[in-house]
């Protein structure tokens, strides 16, 4: 049994300390579980105690010293930041929301989604907002988005401009908070397999529902291309579904791996955001990118060059998972991991 000792004497305050939605307290020992501990001990006066819900490691409130055996954890130190008052907690959450930043995240989050998105998700979590409620959330944004894109161009002229700019802001709007519901899960420790398949599969739905809306709003032969483009993408969505399934993680689409990616490459290989004309050009297949051009067509009543782009995108991924598909039809079983 791996076993801590959380000692607060002379820091009682800091305990209750609210951050990220959560005591500090509650915090540490969450992390701790993270870490591989199954029992804690925690030196804090019983008036100081805070309620805790139930946690992944057994929890025993004491006034005595650490017991030999147990491993001492600072109690007061959030994301590499010491918490004694009020300037520090707020620091320690900054740097806390701050490591919400992924090594792989794409041109749009690191300089356009995440700098919005983590200003949000600390308000979500101060009240007590759950990461499946946020993607229920930006699902419905994503609907409306569909909806006024497709109303306001087949409007025209006549209101349609109002109705784009609305759109654009609904998908702008659905793509941060796609941020946040991922950046909350890891700010209160919510993680789920659920919340990771509604995730995925909410962004799917909306991506193909925008790029049929777009099509309707184009019209003419643009529309039927574009249906073409839905069921394609689909296609794609279902393969890799089910195969991040056939290796137990349901849901979590980064663990799929195309067959060109290195078996040992981590996702910062694979995602890579660097400011390259190749890397640039990759971005745009990437949602965080292809989302932020769907939102200044929107702004700008210019659609045509965002159908193309969601066409590309739907029928480049089609394309990739026929070749796929047929790549591990020819690799033997022991070396389909991921794929």
């Amino acid at each position: 049994m791996s076993e801590v000792f959380v000692d607060y004497a002379g820091r009682e305050a800091v305990a209750a300390m609210r951050l990220g939605g959560m005591s500090i307290v509650e915090r540490v020992l969450r992390e701790a579980a993270q870490a591989g501990a199954t029992r804690a001990r925690v030196r804090l006066p019983a008036a100081a105690r805070p309620a805790l819900p139930p946690l992944a490691l057994a929890v025993e409130f004491t006034d005595g010293d650490a017991p030999a055996d147990a491993r001492p954890v600072a109690g007061d130190v959030i994301a590499g930041v010491t918490v004694t008052d009020a300037g520090s907690r707020r620091r320690a959450e900054r740097a806390l929301l701050q490591a919400c930043r992924r090594s792989y995240d794409g041109l749009g989050d690191t300089y356009v989604i995440r700098p919005v998105s983590l200003r949000l998700t600390p308000w979500f979590a101060r009240v007590g907002l759950t990461p499946n409620q946020i993607t229920v959330a930006n699902t419905v944004v994503g609907a409306l988005a569909c909806a006024l894109f497709a109303w306001g161009g087949a409007r025209g002229n006549d209101g349609g401009r109002a109705l784009l700019a609305a759109g654009g802001a609904a998908i702008f709007l659905q793509v941060v908070l796609d941020s946040c519901d991922g950046e909350l899960a890891r700010v209160r420790h919510l993680y789920s397999s659920f919340g990771r398949m509604l995730d995925n599969v909410s962004d799917d739905v909306i991506d193909i529902g925008m790029t049929l809306a777009l099509g309707w709003a184009v019209g003419g032969w643009w529309w039927p291309v574009a249906i073409a483009s839905a069921v394609a993408r689909a296609s794609c969505a279902a393969m890799i579904f089910r195969a991040v399934a056939r290796i137990g993680k349901a849901g979590d689409v980064l663990a799929f791996r195309w067959f060109f990616d290195r078996a040992e490459a981590d996702l910062a290989d694979r995602f890579e955001h660097k400011l390259t004309p190749l890397a640039v050009l990759r971005s745009f297949g990437r949602r965080d990118v292809y989302t932020l051009v769907w939102a200044v067509c929107g702004f700008t009543a210019v659609l045509l060059p965002g159908l193309i782009l969601g066409l590309i995108v739907a029928f480049g991924y089609f394309g990739l998972s026929v070749v796929h598909r047929a790549v591990r039809a020819r690799t033997p079983a022991a070396e389909r991991v991921g794929m």
